[in-house]
């Protein structure tokens, strides 16, 4: 038992650890962060049952547990009234794996929901071109970042396109942040952040490896450098943030685009979140300057990614 009890409390200071420890420290906090939401309830009840002399303690962890998950499901909704709001949507087609026929389905249903701007990351067109892709989703308006080998990301947009940048894109990846600027209907500009991190692809064992690790963290602290400089650029306008960044809110940059921005997450109904199936995790945001109004995650057959999509008001 007591064994037990120095477990517990060394798992919740990695969980409190993992909001401010890079996780390429062995991945350790990240780990945990991921762990807890889905076996903290089995310790903690566990020792409530058992451990009754301590039974405080299981209680706090308990208390604990319910924090963390909240941060990836929706356990406290908000519900702000607005009649109109800018549908900002993200979705990583994961390369369609490759396959047209999924390719048309994934395209066919994202006609279907169409948002007013749609961000993609891992676009593997095949034998489709860009404007025939976009014409088919029901865009006119489009920019594409090529990686090369009919690979990139993408921004599909109602609204009139401006100017399109390439801010940064990881040689031989989808890596990168995309930077679009969009007309509105009064004439005011609205800055569309398109990103996609890099991820530790812990599937192999080579990949735990510290140089690995370190190489991995030291991408995504450019790409974080980067894209906090773009947001605090572009504090003036009406801006949005979306996409893969390969983690979920146990993060610092996390924290620090919370303090920037608002997450369309804080207004999901209850029970909603994840969009990362098994183990259900939440790596994939869309975020505004503009208060968020609505959330919604659709799941398409065959994908890892959810399809998120945040609704902001916009005046």
């Amino acid at each position: 038992m007591v064994f037990t009890r120095l477990l517990a409390v060394i798992t919740m200071i990695l969980l409190f650890l993992s909001w401010y420890v890079p996780p390429w420290v062995w991945s350790v906090p990240l780990g945990i962060g991921v762990i807890w939401p889905y076996l903290g309830l089995l310790l903690c009840g566990w020792g409530i049952w058992k451990d009754k002399k301590y039974r405080i303690f299981w209680v706090g962890g308990l208390l604990g547990w319910g924090l963390s998950l909240g941060v990836v499901w929706q356990l406290w909704p908000t519900l702000p009234q607005s009649s109109s709001c800018l549908r900002i949507a993200s979705f990583n087609m994961d390369g369609a794996h490759y396959n047209r026929k999924q390719i048309e389905r994934l395209a066919d249903s994202l006609r279907k929901w169409h948002p007013h701007i749609l961000c993609l990351q891992e676009v593997f067109l095949g034998d489709y071109t860009v404007e025939k892709f976009a014409k088919r989703l029901g865009y006119a308006n489009y920019a594409f970042l090529d990686a090369g080998a009919h690979m990139g990301m993408l921004v599909l947009s109602d609204l009139p396109i401006l100017r399109s940048y390439q801010h940064y894109l990881l040689p031989g990846s989808t890596n990168g942040i995309q930077e679009v600027r969009l007309q509105m209907e009064k004439g005011s500009e609205v800055v569309l952040l398109n990103v996609h991190f890099p991820s530790y692809r812990l599937g192999s064992r080579e990949r735990w490896s510290f140089r690995w690790l370190r190489i991995v963290w030291n991408t995504q602290r450019y790409f974080a450098f980067l894209l906090l400089r773009l947001i605090d650029l572009h504090k003036s306008n009406l801006l949005g943030v979306c996409g893969d960044f390969n983690a979920p809110p146990y993060y610092p940059l996390y924290r620090q685009l919370r303090s920037r921005l608002y997450d369309a997450f804080e207004v999901a109904s209850w029970g909603e979140g994840p969009t990362w199936r098994y183990p259900w995790l939440r790596i994939d945001y869309v975020w505004c300057s503009a208060p968020p109004v609505r959330y919604k995650v659709r799941w398409l057959e065959g994908q890892s990614h959810g399809y998120v999509e945040g609704g902001f008001a916009v005046r």
